[in-house]
Protein backbone atom coordinates (compact mmCIF):
# COMPACT_ATOMS: atom_id res chain seq x y z
CA UNK A 1 0.00 0.00 0.00
CA UNK A 2 2.85 2.31 0.94
CA UNK A 3 4.32 1.79 -2.47
CA UNK A 4 1.56 2.41 -4.05
CA UNK A 5 0.87 5.81 -2.67
CA UNK A 6 4.21 6.52 -3.22
CA UNK A 7 3.72 5.89 -7.08
CA UNK A 8 0.82 8.00 -7.29
CA UNK A 9 2.53 10.79 -5.66
CA UNK A 10 5.64 10.57 -7.71
CA UNK A 11 3.41 10.64 -10.92
CA UNK A 12 1.15 13.59 -9.99
CA UNK A 13 4.11 15.51 -9.15
CA UNK A 14 5.72 15.06 -12.45
CA UNK A 15 2.09 15.81 -14.08
CA UNK A 16 2.42 19.13 -12.21
CA UNK A 17 6.25 19.48 -13.53
CA UNK A 18 5.36 18.57 -16.90
CA UNK A 19 2.49 21.62 -16.90
CA UNK A 20 5.06 23.99 -15.25
CA UNK A 21 7.64 23.13 -17.97
CA UNK A 22 4.63 24.18 -20.56
CA UNK A 23 3.71 27.10 -19.10
CA UNK A 24 7.55 28.35 -18.66
CA UNK A 25 8.42 27.40 -22.19
CA UNK A 26 8.53 30.11 -24.59
CA UNK A 27 5.58 30.17 -27.55
CA UNK A 28 6.89 30.18 -31.06
CA UNK A 29 6.73 32.92 -32.93
CA UNK A 30 5.28 33.80 -36.23
CA UNK A 31 7.31 34.16 -39.06
CA UNK A 32 7.81 37.85 -40.51
CA UNK A 33 5.73 38.54 -42.81
CA UNK A 34 5.85 40.95 -46.00
CA UNK A 35 5.05 44.66 -45.64
CA UNK A 36 2.07 45.39 -48.07
CA UNK A 37 2.63 48.37 -50.31
CA UNK A 38 -0.42 50.26 -51.33
CA UNK A 39 0.01 51.96 -55.01
CA UNK A 40 -1.82 55.11 -55.13
CA UNK A 41 -5.46 55.02 -57.01
CA UNK A 42 -5.41 55.95 -60.58
CA UNK A 43 -9.38 55.98 -60.58
CA UNK A 44 -11.07 59.28 -60.98
CA UNK A 45 -11.49 61.19 -57.59
CA UNK A 46 -14.76 62.85 -57.47
CA UNK A 47 -18.41 63.29 -59.29
CA UNK A 48 -18.60 61.58 -62.46
CA UNK A 49 -21.30 62.10 -65.22
CA UNK A 50 -23.70 62.84 -66.03
CA UNK A 51 -23.64 66.31 -64.10
CA UNK A 52 -26.48 68.82 -63.64
CA UNK A 53 -26.55 72.06 -65.91
CA UNK A 54 -27.20 74.70 -63.80
CA UNK A 55 -27.17 78.70 -63.64
CA UNK A 56 -23.30 78.62 -62.40
CA UNK A 57 -22.23 75.75 -64.43
CA UNK A 58 -22.03 72.26 -65.49
CA UNK A 59 -21.09 69.88 -62.90
CA UNK A 60 -18.02 70.75 -61.13
CA UNK A 61 -17.21 73.07 -63.71
CA UNK A 62 -18.35 76.37 -62.25
CA UNK A 63 -18.35 79.83 -64.25
CA UNK A 64 -15.48 82.18 -61.89
CA UNK A 65 -12.99 79.22 -61.51
CA UNK A 66 -9.66 79.49 -62.17
CA UNK A 67 -8.63 78.24 -65.57
CA UNK A 68 -5.66 76.60 -63.69
CA UNK A 69 -7.54 75.04 -60.99
CA UNK A 70 -9.95 73.31 -63.40
CA UNK A 71 -7.16 72.28 -65.25
CA UNK A 72 -5.54 70.20 -62.26
CA UNK A 73 -9.10 68.49 -61.91
CA UNK A 74 -8.30 66.52 -65.35
CA UNK A 75 -7.34 63.17 -64.80
CA UNK A 76 -5.88 63.17 -68.24
CA UNK A 77 -3.65 65.98 -67.90
CA UNK A 78 -3.79 69.85 -69.34
CA UNK A 79 -5.72 69.92 -72.79
CA UNK A 80 -6.02 73.62 -73.76
CA UNK A 81 -6.46 75.69 -76.93
CA UNK A 82 -6.15 79.37 -77.91
CA UNK A 83 -9.14 80.02 -80.21
CA UNK A 84 -7.89 83.80 -81.11
CA UNK A 85 -9.15 85.78 -84.80
CA UNK A 86 -8.61 89.54 -84.40
CA UNK A 87 -12.03 91.07 -84.03
CA UNK A 88 -14.25 88.00 -83.37
CA UNK A 89 -12.52 85.16 -80.72
CA UNK A 90 -10.44 85.59 -77.80
CA UNK A 91 -10.42 82.90 -75.54
CA UNK A 92 -8.45 80.16 -73.80
CA UNK A 93 -10.47 76.94 -73.74
CA UNK A 94 -10.15 73.52 -72.11
CA UNK A 95 -11.48 70.43 -73.33
CA UNK A 96 -13.15 67.95 -70.44
CA UNK A 97 -14.85 64.49 -70.17
CA UNK A 98 -13.94 63.02 -73.57
CA UNK A 99 -14.28 66.93 -75.48
CA UNK A 100 -17.86 66.43 -74.47
CA UNK A 101 -17.66 69.46 -72.42
CA UNK A 102 -15.51 72.94 -72.90
CA UNK A 103 -14.67 75.03 -70.22
CA UNK A 104 -13.37 78.76 -71.65
CA UNK A 105 -12.26 81.93 -70.61
CA UNK A 106 -9.80 85.05 -71.05
CA UNK A 107 -5.82 83.79 -71.14
CA UNK A 108 -4.54 83.27 -67.42
CA UNK A 109 -8.14 84.40 -65.97
CA UNK A 110 -11.78 83.05 -64.59
CA UNK A 111 -14.16 80.37 -66.30
CA UNK A 112 -16.58 82.70 -68.57
CA UNK A 113 -18.45 80.11 -70.05
CA UNK A 114 -19.01 76.46 -69.76
CA UNK A 115 -20.68 74.33 -73.03
CA UNK A 116 -21.69 70.92 -73.50
CA UNK A 117 -21.96 69.26 -76.46
CA UNK A 118 -22.41 65.63 -75.72
CA UNK A 119 -25.18 63.77 -74.93
CA UNK A 120 -27.67 62.74 -72.02
CA UNK A 121 -24.37 60.61 -70.53
CA UNK A 122 -22.62 63.75 -70.40
CA UNK A 123 -25.11 66.20 -68.38
CA UNK A 124 -28.70 67.22 -68.57
CA UNK A 125 -30.74 70.07 -66.69
CA UNK A 126 -33.33 69.29 -63.91
CA UNK A 127 -36.13 68.47 -66.39
CA UNK A 128 -34.13 66.55 -68.73
CA UNK A 129 -33.16 68.65 -71.40
CA UNK A 130 -29.73 67.37 -72.70
CA UNK A 131 -27.97 67.73 -76.30
CA UNK A 132 -30.06 65.33 -78.50
CA UNK A 133 -33.14 66.39 -76.44
CA UNK A 134 -35.93 67.54 -79.57
CA UNK A 135 -37.02 70.95 -79.98
CA UNK A 136 -40.81 69.53 -78.77
CA UNK A 137 -39.22 68.28 -75.64
CA UNK A 138 -37.33 71.21 -75.17
CA UNK A 139 -40.38 73.53 -75.46
CA UNK A 140 -42.21 71.27 -73.08
CA UNK A 141 -39.52 70.60 -70.41
CA UNK A 142 -38.10 74.80 -70.67
CA UNK A 143 -40.12 77.41 -70.48
CA UNK A 144 -38.50 80.03 -72.98
CA UNK A 145 -37.62 83.33 -71.40
CA UNK A 146 -39.75 86.74 -71.60
CA UNK A 147 -39.98 88.50 -73.74
CA UNK A 148 -37.13 91.32 -73.38
CA UNK A 149 -38.09 94.28 -75.85
CA UNK A 150 -34.48 95.51 -75.79
CA UNK A 151 -33.15 91.86 -76.42
CA UNK A 152 -33.08 89.73 -79.20
CA UNK A 153 -31.87 86.97 -80.82
CA UNK A 154 -31.31 84.50 -83.49
CA UNK A 155 -34.03 82.11 -83.67
CA UNK A 156 -31.68 79.17 -83.84
CA UNK A 157 -30.49 80.54 -79.91
CA UNK A 158 -33.60 79.15 -77.00
CA UNK A 159 -33.12 80.91 -73.85
CA UNK A 160 -35.43 79.16 -71.04
CA UNK A 161 -36.95 81.68 -68.59
CA UNK A 162 -35.31 79.03 -65.16
CA UNK A 163 -31.81 79.80 -66.33
CA UNK A 164 -30.96 83.03 -68.17
CA UNK A 165 -27.68 82.73 -68.14
CA UNK A 166 -27.88 79.07 -70.77
CA UNK A 167 -28.40 79.16 -74.18
CA UNK A 168 -29.41 76.27 -76.13
CA UNK A 169 -27.87 75.70 -79.80
CA UNK A 170 -30.61 74.00 -81.78
CA UNK A 171 -29.87 72.69 -85.46
CA UNK A 172 -32.02 70.12 -87.40
CA UNK A 173 -34.70 70.46 -84.93
CA UNK A 174 -32.47 69.19 -82.02
CA UNK A 175 -30.68 70.38 -79.00
CA UNK A 176 -26.68 70.34 -80.28
CA UNK A 177 -25.27 72.30 -77.60
CA UNK A 178 -25.81 73.81 -73.89
CA UNK A 179 -23.96 76.87 -73.36
CA UNK A 180 -23.91 78.25 -69.48
CA UNK A 181 -22.69 81.97 -69.28
CA UNK A 182 -23.05 84.61 -66.57
CA UNK A 183 -26.52 85.99 -66.92
CA UNK A 184 -26.93 89.67 -67.45
CA UNK A 185 -30.11 91.81 -67.03
CA UNK A 186 -31.16 93.75 -70.12
CA UNK A 187 -31.67 97.49 -69.42
CA UNK A 188 -35.28 97.91 -68.18
CA UNK A 189 -36.51 100.43 -70.38
CA UNK A 190 -40.90 100.05 -70.10
CA UNK A 191 -42.60 99.78 -74.06
CA UNK A 192 -46.41 101.29 -74.10
CA UNK A 193 -47.00 99.43 -77.36
CA UNK A 194 -47.98 95.71 -77.30
CA UNK A 195 -46.57 93.60 -80.48
CA UNK A 196 -48.53 92.42 -82.55
CA UNK A 197 -48.79 88.47 -81.81
CA UNK A 198 -46.25 86.52 -84.46
CA UNK A 199 -47.36 84.23 -87.24
CA UNK A 200 -46.00 81.29 -88.99
CA UNK A 201 -44.45 83.53 -91.52
CA UNK A 202 -44.37 86.92 -89.42
CA UNK A 203 -43.65 88.71 -86.11
CA UNK A 204 -44.85 91.35 -84.18
CA UNK A 205 -43.19 94.92 -83.77
CA UNK A 206 -44.12 98.36 -82.84
CA UNK A 207 -42.55 100.45 -85.59
CA UNK A 208 -45.60 103.27 -84.91
CA UNK A 209 -47.88 103.01 -81.54
CA UNK A 210 -50.21 101.19 -83.55
CA UNK A 211 -48.25 97.81 -84.14
CA UNK A 212 -47.08 96.32 -87.10
CA UNK A 213 -46.77 92.81 -88.55
CA UNK A 214 -43.17 92.02 -90.04
CA UNK A 215 -43.41 89.41 -93.15
CA UNK A 216 -40.70 87.77 -94.09
CA UNK A 217 -39.84 85.45 -97.32
CA UNK A 218 -36.30 84.89 -98.23
CA UNK A 219 -34.08 87.98 -98.27
CA UNK A 220 -37.60 90.15 -98.66
CA UNK A 221 -39.36 91.59 -95.47
CA UNK A 222 -43.10 93.08 -95.40
CA UNK A 223 -44.02 95.99 -93.22
CA UNK A 224 -47.94 95.05 -93.09
CA UNK A 225 -50.46 96.71 -90.60
CA UNK A 226 -51.26 94.81 -87.14
CA UNK A 227 -54.02 92.91 -88.55
CA UNK A 228 -52.03 91.94 -91.29
CA UNK A 229 -54.21 93.44 -94.05
CA UNK A 230 -52.41 96.60 -95.34
CA UNK A 231 -48.82 96.99 -96.67
CA UNK A 232 -47.32 99.94 -95.09
CA UNK A 233 -44.02 100.22 -96.12
CA UNK A 234 -41.13 97.40 -97.97
CA UNK A 235 -37.71 97.34 -96.55
CA UNK A 236 -35.18 97.37 -99.59
CA UNK A 237 -34.32 94.04 -100.42
CA UNK A 238 -30.84 92.66 -98.56
CA UNK A 239 -29.52 89.22 -100.06
CA UNK A 240 -28.22 86.76 -97.10
CA UNK A 241 -31.09 87.41 -94.42
CA UNK A 242 -30.27 84.84 -91.17
CA UNK A 243 -32.68 86.69 -89.46
CA UNK A 244 -34.97 89.96 -88.67
CA UNK A 245 -36.19 91.35 -85.34
CA UNK A 246 -37.69 94.32 -83.42
CA UNK A 247 -35.51 95.91 -81.06
CA UNK A 248 -36.91 98.76 -78.79
CA UNK A 249 -35.04 102.21 -78.76
CA UNK A 250 -35.97 104.15 -75.43
CA UNK A 251 -35.48 107.41 -76.78
CA UNK A 252 -37.88 106.62 -79.56
CA UNK A 253 -40.05 104.86 -77.62
CA UNK A 254 -40.85 102.65 -80.13
CA UNK A 255 -39.13 99.51 -82.02
CA UNK A 256 -36.31 99.20 -84.90
CA UNK A 257 -36.42 96.60 -87.50
CA UNK A 258 -33.06 94.80 -87.37
CA UNK A 259 -31.80 92.64 -89.97
CA UNK A 260 -28.78 90.29 -90.00
CA UNK A 261 -26.74 89.01 -93.05
CA UNK A 262 -24.47 86.83 -93.87
CA UNK A 263 -21.83 87.81 -96.85
CA UNK A 264 -20.34 84.33 -98.59
CA UNK A 265 -17.29 84.88 -100.75
CA UNK A 266 -15.04 82.51 -102.14
CA UNK A 267 -12.22 82.79 -99.03
CA UNK A 268 -14.35 85.10 -96.55
CA UNK A 269 -17.35 84.84 -94.94
CA UNK A 270 -18.96 88.51 -92.81
CA UNK A 271 -22.06 89.00 -91.06
CA UNK A 272 -23.52 92.97 -91.13
CA UNK A 273 -26.09 94.36 -89.23
CA UNK A 274 -28.81 97.00 -90.24
CA UNK A 275 -32.08 98.68 -88.76
CA UNK A 276 -34.19 100.80 -89.42
CA UNK A 277 -36.78 103.38 -88.40
CA UNK A 278 -40.41 103.98 -89.70
CA UNK A 279 -41.06 107.61 -90.41
CA UNK A 280 -44.13 107.96 -91.64
CA UNK A 281 -44.28 106.12 -95.34
CA UNK A 282 -40.64 105.79 -95.19
CA UNK A 283 -38.40 103.78 -93.76
CA UNK A 284 -34.87 105.13 -92.30
CA UNK A 285 -31.65 103.58 -91.70
CA UNK A 286 -30.36 103.97 -88.17
CA UNK A 287 -27.96 101.74 -88.06
CA UNK A 288 -25.45 100.44 -90.69
CA UNK A 289 -22.21 98.22 -90.18
CA UNK A 290 -21.30 96.15 -93.02
CA UNK A 291 -18.12 94.20 -91.29
CA UNK A 292 -19.52 93.31 -87.83
CA UNK A 293 -17.56 90.52 -88.04
CA UNK A 294 -15.63 88.71 -90.47
CA UNK A 295 -13.48 85.37 -91.50
CA UNK A 296 -11.40 84.56 -93.85
CA UNK A 297 -9.84 80.53 -95.02
CA UNK A 298 -6.66 81.47 -93.47
CA UNK A 299 -7.91 83.05 -89.88
CA UNK A 300 -10.26 80.18 -89.77
CA UNK A 301 -7.63 77.66 -89.97
CA UNK A 302 -5.96 79.40 -86.76
CA UNK A 303 -8.49 77.70 -85.12
CA UNK A 304 -8.26 74.22 -86.90
CA UNK A 305 -11.80 74.95 -88.72
CA UNK A 306 -12.66 75.50 -92.87
CA UNK A 307 -14.53 78.31 -93.03
CA UNK A 308 -17.57 76.69 -94.14
CA UNK A 309 -17.37 74.59 -90.56
CA UNK A 310 -17.35 78.41 -88.76
CA UNK A 311 -21.49 79.61 -87.85
CA UNK A 312 -22.01 82.47 -85.89
CA UNK A 313 -25.33 82.71 -83.47
CA UNK A 314 -26.00 86.30 -82.75
CA UNK A 315 -27.95 87.61 -79.57
CA UNK A 316 -28.39 91.96 -79.80
CA UNK A 317 -29.07 94.05 -76.77
CA UNK A 318 -30.35 97.61 -77.47
CA UNK A 319 -28.45 100.02 -75.54
CA UNK A 320 -28.46 104.01 -75.75
CA UNK A 321 -25.65 104.89 -78.47
CA UNK A 322 -26.06 101.79 -80.96
CA UNK A 323 -26.52 98.07 -80.57
CA UNK A 324 -24.93 95.87 -78.87
CA UNK A 325 -23.68 92.47 -80.52
CA UNK A 326 -22.68 88.86 -78.73
CA UNK A 327 -23.01 85.29 -79.10
CA UNK A 328 -21.61 82.28 -79.88
CA UNK A 329 -19.37 80.16 -82.77
CA UNK A 330 -18.87 77.17 -83.30
CA UNK A 331 -17.38 75.05 -85.82
CA UNK A 332 -18.99 71.31 -86.41
CA UNK A 333 -17.39 67.94 -86.17
CA UNK A 334 -16.50 65.38 -88.70
CA UNK A 335 -19.59 63.42 -90.19
CA UNK A 336 -19.06 60.43 -88.69
CA UNK A 337 -18.27 62.13 -84.99
CA UNK A 338 -20.36 61.95 -81.82
CA UNK A 339 -21.42 65.38 -81.36
CA UNK A 340 -22.51 67.61 -83.78
CA UNK A 341 -20.29 70.55 -82.86
CA UNK A 342 -16.50 69.77 -82.66
CA UNK A 343 -15.91 73.24 -80.99
CA UNK A 344 -18.35 75.96 -78.97
CA UNK A 345 -17.15 79.45 -78.14
CA UNK A 346 -18.32 82.75 -77.14
CA UNK A 347 -17.43 85.95 -79.45
CA UNK A 348 -16.22 89.26 -78.47
CA UNK A 349 -19.01 91.93 -78.57
CA UNK A 350 -19.00 94.49 -80.87
CA UNK A 351 -21.42 97.14 -80.97
CA UNK A 352 -22.93 98.80 -84.37
CA UNK A 353 -23.58 102.67 -83.54
CA UNK A 354 -26.80 104.16 -84.38
CA UNK A 355 -26.39 107.10 -87.11
CA UNK A 356 -26.22 111.06 -85.24
CA UNK A 357 -28.46 113.54 -86.56
CA UNK A 358 -31.12 112.98 -89.45
CA UNK A 359 -30.66 109.83 -91.53
CA UNK A 360 -31.61 109.54 -95.15
CA UNK A 361 -34.61 107.44 -95.96
CA UNK A 362 -34.33 104.34 -98.17
CA UNK A 363 -36.07 103.42 -101.04
CA UNK A 364 -37.57 99.95 -101.95
CA UNK A 365 -35.43 99.67 -104.62
CA UNK A 366 -32.06 99.97 -102.63
CA UNK A 367 -30.51 96.32 -102.83
CA UNK A 368 -28.58 96.76 -99.62
CA UNK A 369 -25.98 99.24 -101.13
CA UNK A 370 -24.99 101.55 -98.17
CA UNK A 371 -26.05 105.39 -99.10
CA UNK A 372 -23.22 107.06 -96.69
CA UNK A 373 -20.17 106.16 -95.19
CA UNK A 374 -20.21 102.71 -93.04
CA UNK A 375 -20.08 103.74 -89.12
CA UNK A 376 -17.08 102.38 -87.69
CA UNK A 377 -17.15 99.41 -86.32
CA UNK A 378 -16.20 99.33 -82.39
CA UNK A 379 -15.20 95.87 -80.89
CA UNK A 380 -13.55 94.62 -77.23
CA UNK A 381 -10.11 95.47 -78.79
CA UNK A 382 -10.28 99.52 -79.72
CA UNK A 383 -7.13 99.38 -82.16
CA UNK A 384 -9.07 96.73 -84.34
CA UNK A 385 -11.48 97.87 -86.87
CA UNK A 386 -11.03 95.51 -89.43
CA UNK A 387 -9.20 92.31 -90.64
CA UNK A 388 -6.29 93.47 -92.21
CA UNK A 389 -4.95 90.67 -94.69
CA UNK A 390 -1.43 91.49 -95.04
CA UNK A 391 -1.05 90.59 -91.03
CA UNK A 392 -2.23 87.76 -91.43
CA UNK A 393 0.60 84.45 -90.73
CA UNK A 394 1.36 82.62 -93.68
CA UNK A 395 1.05 79.24 -91.56
CA UNK A 396 -1.81 78.45 -89.31
CA UNK A 397 -1.17 78.96 -85.90
CA UNK A 398 -3.04 76.39 -82.99
CA UNK A 399 -0.98 75.95 -79.46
Amino acid sequence: MRASIVAMLCAALASCGGRRRERDQEPPRDAQRARRVIEPSTDRVGPLPPYAIRGDGVGPYKLGEKLSDLLEQLSSGPRIELFEIAGVVHRNVIRAEDDTVLIGGEQASTASFVAVIGGAGVASTESGIHVGSTRDELTAGMKPAVDEPTRARDPRLFAPAALPGVRVVLDAGKVAAMVVTSATAPPRQPSDCQRPAATERGFGACLTPAGELVVVEGDELVIKSGDGERVVATPPKVAGVLFAAPLYVAAESRDELVVITRTDEAASRSWSISAYRLDGARLVRTVDSPALYQLSSANARWIGADLREVELYLELTSRADGIEVGGLLTTRSAAKAATKFRDVVVISPATAPRRRGKSAPTEASDAGVTQAAPAPRVTADAAIDALDPASEPAEPARP
